[in-house]
């Protein structure tokens, strides 16, 4: 068989079109005469027919990526109102065990969060009722002061032997966690958030809201840590 004998390749016609997109300005009756198979419903189809679905498909992609960010936005804007809020509940009180327990009472009336603890590994400058020290082994202590960063939440699943030491009056099983840093120069103790939902807390979720949360708390409590 001579080279003008043998059997083209489809490869090898799709790579001669798309190296020669003028092929069907040269013939263009070929597009009226070629079909195509219609991509669901089988059959015979254009491929003018196939290029006006392929542009309903994309319209449609389109639409509901559309769809999604008008609905993450609406879910922003409220979480955003929600964090206006509790800033200025901080604001508003007028010492840091009062500051204390309106974080805990707001992340748990107004966000949701079932399972609030507030630690400190450094001794604060006086007594705050609520701000436990971390009653952690060293080893633990160490691990804690290695993962956190400041202001870098770390979200995702809890081992139980970590549980018993941010919520030891909790029953249930923790299935999530979010731990917030405090502290800005330096982290000197955190504010645990837990709930038994294990998608609640989870590692790829964003953490803008919660890192702006945690300088607030920060802020607040600065003074009792020399910051």
């Amino acid at each position: 068989m001579s080279q003008f004998e043998r059997e083209l390749h489809a490869e090898e016609v799709a790579d001669y079109l798309y190296h020669n997109r003028e092929f069907f300005h040269v013939f263009p009756e070929l597009l009226n005469e070629l079909s195509v198979p219609h991509p669901k419903l089988g059959g015979e189809i254009s491929l003018l027919e196939r290029q006006v679905w392929n542009l309903r498909q994309q319209k449609e992609a389109l639409q509901q990526q559309i769809e999604a960010l008008t609905e993450v936005a609406g879910e922003n804007g409220v979480l955003l109102q929600k964090v206006q809020q509790f800033g200025l509940a901080l604001m508003r009180t007028q010492d840091e065990t009062e500051a204390v327990a309106e974080v805990v009472r707001q992340m748990k009336e107004v966000f949701g969060v079932p399972f609030v603890a507030l630690f400190s590994w450094e001794m604060p400058s006086c007594q705050v009722e609520g701000l436990h020290q971390l009653g952690l082994s060293q080893a633990w202590l160490k691990a804690l002061k290695e993962t956190l960063q400041p202001e870098h939440p770390v979200c995702g699943g809890l081992e139980s032997h970590w549980q018993k030491g941010l919520f030891p009056q909790v029953d249930t099983e923790v299935r999530s966690t979010c731990l917030l840093p405090l502290g800005r120069e330096r982290v000197w103790g955190v504010l645990a958030l837990g709930s038994d939902e294990e998608t609640r807390f989870h590692a790829e979720q964003g953490t803008y809201f919660l890192t702006l949360m945690g300088q607030m708390v920060s802020a607040k409590l600065a003074s009792l840590f020399g910051e």
